[in-house]
Parts: structure tokens; sequence; C-alpha cells
């Protein structure tokens, strides 16, 4: 994602609302926003296992709180776990940084009448996920719904964000790549370099 040092990102509003409405802008950034980036709790970031930040993640928001899927065949959201704390970085829809809030996380229960109301509109939000009516009734005991909730602390261009970098670390993978130049590129380059002898 963008660094702030090159471009401060600014909630969507003027900067009176910014300043004096941190609640307003809170819900402008994360109406508009689609994607977020994740902080972990910093006792369980810095590992291979847990980056600093995770990639771009797609969320619903709703009532105010900020609802993700994960899970096997979702999206991994490595240091976001129930119980814990991570901090939520929203874009503008320039691509800049909008503001960055810190979070309770919580795991949603399958019985409890929050995910009832949550998990259609996570299943709608789904990019070829299905019929919600016939997938929803799949995901208790294999998906989890995480709740990520406002603490009152954020920062946005205007209030001042940090200095630091939040660009996201890729995340380790076991995939390789194995390079082979292609062989009517490595005919040419040993043509330029006979030539290049014979002009010296």
């Amino acid at each position: 994602m963008p660094d702030p040092e090159v471009r401060l990102g600014t909630v969507p509003g003027d900067r009176a609302t910014q300043a004096t409405d941190p609640v307003g802008a809170l819900e402008a950034a994360m109406k508009t926003g689609g994607v977020v980036w994740l902080e972990p709790d910093a006792s369980a970031a810095g590992t291979s296992a847990v980056p600093p930040t995770t990639g771009p993640v797609w969320y619903v928001w709703s009532e105010g709180a900020c609802y993700l899927l994960t899970g096997p065949g979702e999206q991994a959201l490595p240091g976001i776990v129930h119980g814990g704390q991570c901090r939520v970085t929203a874009r503008n829809p320039a691509g800049g940084r909008a503001i960055t809030w810190a979070a309770n996380v919580e795991a949603l229960d399958p019985a409890d009448a929050e995910w009832a109301a949550v998990a259609p509109k996570l299943a709608a939000g789904r990019l070829n996920g299905g019929d919600p009516v016939t997938v929803v009734p799949t995901w208790p005991g294999r998906l989890v719904i995480l709740g990520l909730r406002p603490t009152g602390e954020f920062a946005t261009a205007e209030t001042g964000f940090p200095d630091v970098s939040h660009a996201a670390v890729p995340l380790p993978s076991p995939a390789t790549t194995t390079y082979r130049m292609p062989s009517d590129i490595t005919r040419r380059w040993r043509r330029r370099q006979k030539a290049n002898k014979k002009q010296a």
C-alpha cells in the first residue's frame, strides 16, 4: 500500500470533520475502503509465521465494527486472534491511507445473534462465494468470523500518521520459481559478448 511519506491519504470529508468527529471519519473511511491492512499485536508479530502486516484483506463494515472471514480456503490472518488486538489501516478512494485505528479482536460464536446477522453479509460480499443461503450453514466449525471493534485510538493524515512504512511484507510461502534465461536471449547475449571482444 502507499507509503505515508510519499503521499498521505485523507479521510473523505473536510479536515475539520476529521479532527472533531473521529467516529464519522472512521465510518466514512471503512464504508468506502473495500480492503484493509492489519497489524497484529506487537507481541505476536515479527516472526516468520506472523509478519508485521497482512496483505490487503476484504471485510464487511456493519454496526460500527469490521468483520472478517478466515479459515481453510479463506483469507489467512496470521496473528489476528480472538482476545488480541490489532491495528487496521483503510485506504481512501484515491489509493492513499485514510485512517489507521486500533481494534479489539473477537471471534463470533455461531450460536449468537451477531453471527446470524453478519454471516449473510460476509457471504454476499465474497467473490464467487455461491448462494449465501447454501454456504453459510457450512461455516460453523470450519470457518471463523472475527469482529474488530474500535478502541477509540486512531490516526489520520490530519491527526498524524506514524513515520514508519506500513508496506505489507509478503506472507511466507513454499512456492518457488526456477529461473532460466530463454535460449534466444542467451544467443543474443553471447553474440554481443563476442562482438565486444573483437572491438576491444
